[in-house]
């Protein structure tokens, strides 16, 4: 292990308290704080996820931390929403199409 920023535990933890926030904000957080903030923790623990991995790999170039954050940023809140609906407190969120 010749490259310096690899770091297997480093890589691990990230990828542990990005996961444990991620269901921390799905499970418990998702209706309960405003859109904003529900959005925001997602992107941050789609990014953790995606640093987290990177940690772990020995060959990392320039691009991947670009392409990898990036893209996992934006993963994350679109798949949270996706699976569990729209965020924020339900006196907030619009009614759905029965409601009309």
């Amino acid at each position: 292990m010749d490259n310096p920023i690899v770091s297997t535990g480093a890589g691990v933890a990230t990828i542990v308290i990005a996961s444990a926030l991620g269901l921390l904000t799905v499970f418990v957080l998702w209706h309960r704080v405003p859109l904003a903030v529900a959005y925001a923790l997602t992107t941050v623990w789609g990014i953790g996820v995606a640093v987290g991995g990177l940690l772990l790999q020995d060959d990392v170039g320039p691009a991947s931390w670009v392409v990898a954050v990036a893209v996992l940023g934006v993963i994350g809140p679109v798949h949270a929403r996706l699976v569990f609906g729209p965020p924020g407190r339900a006196d907030v969120v619009a009614a759905g199409p029965a409601a009309a």
